[in-house]
């Protein structure tokens, strides 16, 4: 031992060499004391607070290497004095002000070694503003912790001048001080986003708006992408608040306050908010405005108002989640929709005999961000907003000035309702350019007897009426080929209702100069311009996903029937029903009205594809690259295709595709192959010749009908149970065996409630899914709904239903896996219930799609696929021709 004492004596770091076993007390304090750096290998239970301060007052170094149960306040700042980094090892119950105060004078840097809270507490009215200086040099955010002093903000001006986006940086005391303020106004940083009297509070408030980031020319009128903080100041008096507006009360909301002792003859008040009220005692009252607006509804009443049937309390809510990867919800397109907001009857019912201009203007904008709020974060949607929003130029001016600074305009169409057309104007046509003038100025899209196609959702264009009647079929479908999007939007008019037409007053202005017989006939007129635009289309775009946009029901203009591709929206008549079927879609679910008490937005989803080749007639085509891939986009499949040695054949047979490559297995095989196209993927064909492109055609449609008989009795029950989906108020959507049940989320696309649908069965099997792996199955579909708040609606429809008559549910046999549980639910792992939903999936490609993308010479044989179809052994069928006989791909096999 004296041995070792002795080698320690002359070199402490030998102290590592010595086992932990055979450290004492003495060996390590005289190994330290020849060396501080030899505490790191000390044994701990040989060492004392003694020994670790003299080895920190020797070597600051060495503080990182003390045990924390040794470590003292004194120690620390003997520690810090001698290296400000070692701040960083010191425990947070020993950073005292004092110790992290003298770190950051000696080095600024390490002021990032501290918390946010601790850095408040370490400056203040007495910190030398050189000190300040140096650290906000090094990072100007730290300006955030200095004290409200006013060279501290000179110094916030200064850092403003040179980058203004420090000011976001600002404490919130620093941020309302007058100086900064103005400095900021002087900068052209500052607007008044509100001001208004706090009824609670009983104080004025004035809600100011600082833009710290770049402004550009198109943000004048929107916020949205611009940084901004807003700052809130509050005022006792009624004068402190008038002077710091500097008299300037426009839309300053005042109806609460009296203004007991304020004579409003002294102040500016154009543009403020004040109770009619006030200002009928104090003689200051103007109402020719709300009189006109009165006048006009006593004009014109409206035969529908006492046949009024509104019922829009409750608004579709926007969450939803799918745990199948298959074709989910995001490629359809959102629409929201609302018609007959009524906004001159709304105000009469807000503010009964009497209101200012101002009382008016700020209700309307308050309903308009009422309609918006109603979609979440949706506003950047298509927006249709359906007629009747109002017969005053001046209120709808308000309106939509409002709207655009809330919704994308560019995805905003508006067609007019009757109620538009009352004014000014006794000629329709006049009217009606009022309108197209009005709103192109506003950057709106407006459609009367117009068609509007829209590709990938920023490609607009406009037919007008004259030009889809002069136009062949081929050049309306060449243009529309590539649309996810196609409205056809006009009033409509209402010649053929017996009961509401022209002659009861509905157009106003428009036909107030004819007679009865020549009001009705011009209705006819107007009715069967817009039926021959209708019938034209129909005839050219049957097979086309069209939104036929209304503001009158089709029976008011048309006698033809619904096309089961179309989509019909429309209001006027102020009784909301929808019809979700396969022989129509219809939506006039959200007519406001003049009575409803509600106001939002509801919303339907409309597939986002489009079939580039259906003008072509039936045969056999070669195509280009391009053309495949716009065809795949169009069908929403998502895939890449890289192949360029070889040709693409497509084959179209009464609307069912089937599409080959035409070239090199390998770059070094000397024979071109012909290979099925799936997606990006080829399949290996056994006819795969040239010529054998006619054998496919001659049997393709025999090829898909099989298929369809082989899936239609499933597919059928699947469709049943969608109807009733949708019927209730979900998606309905079907993928593989499922269907889907609340309406999917319109950006992410995914919905949480499912239906699964055994092939083998046809039970189901009610499951709520938040991811792949997992999924909580339930005994039936009430059970589900009545679980999650986000099915509540579906829920409450389907208890009515259930109350008023049992026969219109759907009669459903549920899986017996829940037998002999007493819980309504069960936690389910794994992935048992999907055993047949990818391969159906694939299939469905040709039901659904009409696109051939497996091809087995089986499905030729009726025979063989009706014995399936009838003993609905349609796992037979999967297990031996598909699981088992695994397809082969080449090597440039693409996903």
């Amino acid at each position: 031992m004296k041995e070792i004492l002795t080698e320690l004596k002359n070199n402490g770091m030998l102290l590592r060499k010595v086992p932990l076993s055979k450290h004492t007390e003495e060996l390590c304090e005289t190994a330290i004391s020849q060396n501080p750096l030899a505490l790191q290998y000390a044994n701990r239970n040989s060492l004392n607070e003694k020994i670790c301060m003299q080895a920190v007052k020797n070597d600051g170094q060495v503080f990182r290497y003390v045990p924390s149960q040794f470590m003292n306040e004194k120690m620390c700042e003997l520690a810090v004095k001698s290296d400000p980094e070692l701040l960083n090892n010191v425990p947070e119950c020993f950073r005292t002000t004092k110790i992290c105060l003298n770190a950051v004078r000696k080095k600024v840097s390490v002021l990032s070694y501290i918390t946010n809270e601790k850095r408040y507490d370490l400056f203040n009215e007495k910190t030398p503003i050189s000190l300040i200086k140096k650290i906000v040099a090094y990072n100007p955010t730290w300006l955030m912790y200095m004290p409200n002093r006013l060279d501290i903000h000179e110094l916030w001006m200064e850092y403003m001048e040179d980058d203004f986006s420090i000011a976001q940086y600002m404490p919130k005391q620093i941020k309302k001080s007058e100086d900064i303020l103005k400095y900021q106004e002087s900068k052209g940083r500052l607007s008044v986003d509100e001001k208004f009297f706090d009824a609670k509070d009983k104080i004025f408030k004035v809600k100011i708006c600082v833009t710290y980031g770049q402004i550009l020319p198109s943000d004048k009128n929107c916020r949205k992408d611009r940084n901004h903080y807003f700052v809130t100041l509050d005022f006792q008096d009624f004068d402190e608040f008038y002077s710091f507006l500097k008299g300037n009360l426009s839309n300053a909301e005042l109806r609460d306050y009296d203004f007991n002792g304020v004579d409003l003859h002294k102040y500016n008040i154009n543009g403020a908010i004040i109770h009619s009220k006030v200002l009928i005692n104090q003689g200051l009252y103007d109402g020719s405005f709300f009189a006109s607006l009165i006048k006009n509804i006593e004009r014109y009443p409206n035969a529908i108002e006492n046949n009024e049937l509104t019922n829009v309390d409750e608004f579709y809510p926007l969450v939803s989640f799918d745990e199948d990867e298959y074709e989910n919800q995001s490629n359809a397109i959102l629409f929201f929709y609302i018609s007959d907001i009524h906004l001159t009857h709304r105000i009469q019912q807000q503010y009964g005999d009497y209101a200012t201009f101002e009382e008016i203007s700020y209700y309307v904008k308050l309903l308009a961000r009422k309609i918006v709020s109603s979609a979440g974060m949706r506003n950047n949607s298509f927006l249709l907003i359906g007629g009747d929003t109002s017969d005053n130029l001046s209120l709808q001016n308000i309106f939509y000035s409002e709207l655009i600074q809330l919704w994308n305009k560019r995805k905003i169409i508006v067609i007019a309702g009757n109620h538009e057309l009352w004014w000014p104007y006794t000629d329709l046509e006049l009217n009606v350019s009022l309108c197209r003038d009005f709103f192109h100025k506003k950057g709106i899209t407006f459609l009367h007897n117009d068609l509007l196609y829209i590709r990938h959702e920023s490609e607009y264009g406009i037919l007008n009426e004259k030009e889809i009647l002069n136009l062949s079929k081929n050049e309306i479908n060449e243009l529309v080929k590539s649309c996810s999007i196609i409205i056809l939007g006009g009033l409509g008019f209402t010649g053929l209702n017996k009961e509401f037409n022209a002659i009861d007053g509905l157009y106003g202005l428009s036909f107030a100069a004819l007679s009865d017989e020549e009001k009705l006939k011009k209705d006819i007129q107007e009715s069967a311009r817009f039926n021959a635009i209708y019938t034209k289309l129909s005839s050219t775009l049957y097979q086309k996903r069209v939104i036929v946009f209304t503001h009158t029901k089709k029976d008011d203009w048309t006698t033809d029937d619904y096309n089961p591709n179309w989509i019909y929206l429309h209001g006027h008549n102020h009784r909301n029903y929808y019809e979700i079927s396969i022989k129509r879609k219809i939506y006039a679910d959200n007519q406001i009205g003049y009575r409803g008490t509600s106001i939002g937005l509801k919303y339907f989803y409309s597939d986002n594809d489009y079939d580039v080749f259906s003008g072509y007639p039936d045969g056999i085509y070669e195509i280009t690259i391009d053309e495949y891939k716009d065809f795949n986009r169009g069908k929403q499949i998502l895939m890449t295709f890289s192949k360029t040695d070889g040709s693409i054949h497509m084959i179209k047979r009464n609307a069912t595709y089937m599409f080959f490559w035409y070239g090199f297995q390998l770059a070094q095989s000397r024979v071109k192959s012909l290979y099925l196209l799936d997606g990006g993927k080829t399949r290996k064909l056994g006819k795969n010749l040239l010529f054998d492109l006619d054998y496919y055609y001659d049997n393709l449609e025999k090829y898909s009908n099989n298929i369809k008989i082989l899936l239609n009795k499933y597919t059928c029950r699947q469709q049943r149970l969608s109807e009733f989906v949708m019927r209730i108020g979900g998606s309905g959507k079907i993928h593989g065996c499922i269907v889907d049940v609340d309406k999917p989320d319109g950006v992410e696309g995914y919905s949480y409630c499912h239906l699964y649908v055994n092939p083998i069965d046809g039970k189901i099997t009610p499951y709520f899914a938040e991811d792949v792996k997992s999924r909580i199955v339930y005994k039936d579909i009430k059970t589900m709904l009545q679980t999650h708040k986000r099915c509540k609606l579906m829920a409450n429809i389907y208890l009515q239903l259930e109350k008023e008559n049992l026969q219109d549910l759907p009669a459903i046999q549920y899986s017996t896996q829940l037998e002999g549980l007493d819980k309504n639910s069960v936690y389910n792992e794994g992935n048992l219930i999907y055993k047949f939903s990818r391969i159906i999936s694939s299939l469905q490609y040709c039901y659904n799609k009409n696109v051939v993308r497996i091809w087995k010479e089986s499905l030729l044989d009726h025979d063989f696929v009706m014995q399936i179809a009838q003993s609905n052994q349609i796992q037979e069928f999967i297990d031996e021709r598909l699981l088992i006989d695994e397809v082969e791909y080449d090597q440039d096999n693409i996903v």
